[in-house]
């Protein structure tokens, strides 16, 4: 699913992200995501030689604000 990027889970978190990263970074920390769900998140997207590159750190507001915003429920009773 996920490209394979520079960034490992047992690395510190990088400033600024391509698409693949980004995706792998939320997937880590919050919930899955593909690269290509990131272009509709309302972010500010800077593209030096053509590449969409996300600052890290509102990346992770948003998916943060996200996650807290999804209704919590029980699956089922055991």
């Amino acid at each position: 699913m996920l490209r394979n990027t520079k960034w490992h889970p047992d690395q510190p978190l990088p400033k600024y992200a391509d698409k693949a990263t980004a995706a792998a970074i939320v997937t880590h920390l919050f919930f899955p995501i593909s690269p290509r769900t990131l272009e509709k998140w309302p972010l500010v997207v800077r593209r030096p030689n053509k590449a969409a590159i996300f600052e890290v750190a509102e990346l992770l507001r948003h998916a943060e604000r996200k996650f807290e915003a999804a209704p919590p429920y029980k699956q089922s009773e055991v």
